[in-house]
């Protein structure tokens, strides 16, 4: 009766083993699908939510009022620091204007939650640092480039 429990285990083993060889070997004559990614940059979707980027206006200045409509959405608090300079209404903009990668979930609600259409979470997906202050992004690190021109 032990032998046939133990021939019973080997046959198992073996068709297990068996099983599994095949999944490798099927597997293994796929097309590979990984990317060769600082070679080749990655596609990314048109929807795809990165790094956020403060727009200009059509007079170059941000379009960021500071009116914290975007801090207040923000479910963690990735936007602590926001200040506006001394002007009143839509003349008002924003002097000091700090993002933390860290915290950001990428959710889009500050982007939604903004009336002047002044912020949007941009293609760049790059934003390794070693330390928080490294992924602590201050207004300057956020417009985006001047249209023409280089900066």
């Amino acid at each position: 009766m032990r032998q046939t429990n133990l021939l019973a285990d080997v046959a198992s083993g073996a068709w297990s083993i068996a099983k599994g060889l095949a999944v490798t070997l099927a597997n293994a004559l796929r097309p590979r699908v990984t990317q060769d990614y600082p070679a080749r940059p990655a596609h990314l979707y048109p929807r795809f939510r990165g790094r956020l980027v403060h727009k200009r206006g059509e007079d170059g200045r941000p379009r960021c009022t500071a009116c914290l409509a975007c801090q207040k959405a923000c479910p963690t608090l990735a936007l602590p620091t926001i200040a506006g300079d001394e002007k009143k209404g839509r003349e008002r903009r924003a002097v000091q204007y700090v993002w933390e990668a860290s915290r950001c979930l990428f959710c889009g609600l500050c982007v939604e939650a903004c009336p002047f259409e002044a912020i949007a979470l941009g293609q760049q997906y790059s934003m390794v640092g070693e330390s928080r202050q490294q992924v602590r992004f201050a207004l300057e690190e956020l417009l985006e480039r001047p249209q023409g021109g280089a900066a």
